[in-house]
């Protein structure tokens, strides 16, 4: 693959409803989109879900992402290719900005395109050429809320919409009811917690109360940074701990089974797979195939991905090795008012089935990515 230009859209999404976390509430993000050109004609895209602040990660607002594309990443893609004539593989890709720390939310947008453009010359479905081989698969969606009653008429929205898994934002002090109430409502369901690092060595005692809703996994209570703490409290837990911003690489991976193995049980450890957080989708698989052969669970998390970014990670759930339901929807429908792609994605009684054209299976309308752009940066490749 011989790379002719790469430009870069920061385009403004407004929310259909405000979405809430211990982070705060969010209304409008901003997203780089990659758009990637070859010299014999095609046009790879990649989204970057960044939020508006670094609350989730370092580097994970739009901010930082857009310099990191503008100054280091790109310009790094370009002198790979300026000294070896082509890219050969995603491995290349990569190898172009290994130099660059951390980074990972943005250099994840530009191996999506990539993997878009490798997807289209074979003329194959993007979860083909990831590894997939399950078209359908169950998904599930994300709550946030404020009160008890927010939480509940979201929860009621996504199951009449046959939705088979619940994922609850929650926070020291808005744990315990919230749980009680979606568990009492349904009871059979697959329910998880989501803490986003709220929790402390002091108070994560009150997730203790909540253990007795037979939940499918707790994820994240702890420490951004953390993974020694989670594993020591996970042996006092009998729900999983799910890992998710501890979780940079397969690095982080091995270190996180090794200490299960000392603290708790690995079989109680769950790996929350997020691409951006781990820079794309190649060291995703990588997780994926470690965590498998390992006994760990996986799933697929999203970040308020657009359309675009949402379908990616779908394409990437068909894999044998992602065992647990995704958070790719809203109970209230789109995230956004205003999307990327031609057609609207949606779910069928819960479940999601892939396409059978090329990539991702959808059009990207450029049109449309143009007017609601922010910024706007052109590469064009020697």
């Amino acid at each position: 693959m011989k790379i002719q230009q790469i430009e870069l859209f920061l385009v403004r999404l407004e929310l259909a409803h405000p979405f809430t976390t211990s982070f705060g509430t969010y209304t409008v993000l901003h997203h780089p989109f990659i758009k990637m050109t070859t010299d014999d004609g095609f046009i790879g895209w990649g989204e970057v879900p960044s939020l508006p602040n670094p609350a989730y990660k370092a580097e994970s607002d739009h901010g930082s992402v857009w310099f990191s594309l503008v100054q280091f990443i790109v310009p790094s893609v370009m002198d790979y290719q300026k000294k070896n004539g082509w890219y050969s593989s995603v491995d290349d890709l990569v190898a172009s900005y290994t130099w660059i720390k951390g980074a990972h939310f943005a250099k994840s947008g530009v191996e999506a395109a990539f993997w878009d453009i490798l997807a289209q010359q074979k003329n194959k479905p993007l979860w083909k050429i990831v590894g997939g081989t399950k078209r359908t698969f169950p998904v599930g969606v994300s709550i946030g809320g404020k009160t008890v009653n927010e939480v509940m008429n979201k929860a009621e929205q996504a199951v009449k919409h046959g939705y088979q898994r619940l994922k609850l934002k929650v926070w020291p002090g808005f744990e315990y009811d919230v749980t009680q109430a979606v568990r009492s409502r349904f009871p059979a369901i697959q329910l998880q917690l989501d803490a986003n690092s709220s929790y402390t060595l002091e108070n994560w005692g009150r997730l203790k109360k909540v253990d007795i809703f037979n939940l499918l996994l707790i994820e994240q209570p702890l420490y951004d940074d953390d993974v020694v703490f989670h594993a020591q409290i996970s042996a006092q837990l009998k729900t999983p701990i799910c890992l998710d911003e501890s979780i940079h690489s397969l690095h982080d991976t091995l270190r996180a089974h090794l200490l299960w193995k000392t603290f708790s049980n690995p079989r109680k450890l769950i790996i929350n797979i997020k691409p951006p957080r781990v820079s794309g989708i190649r060291e995703s698989i990588a997780i994926a195939q470690f965590c498998k052969k390992n006994g760990i669970k996986t799933w697929i998390g999203g970040m308020l991905d657009g359309a675009l970014g949402k379908l990616a990670n779908l394409h990437i759930n068909a894999r044998d090795d992602v065992d647990l339901p995704g958070d790719h929807f809203s109970p209230t429908g789109s995230y956004f008012k205003r999307d990327v792609l031609e057609q609207s994605l949606t779910s069928e009684n819960g479940e999601y089935t892939l396409s059978n054209s090329v990539s991702y299976g959808q059009v990207v309308d450029e049109v449309r990515i143009r007017s609601m752009s922010d910024d706007y940066s052109k590469f064009k490749f020697v």
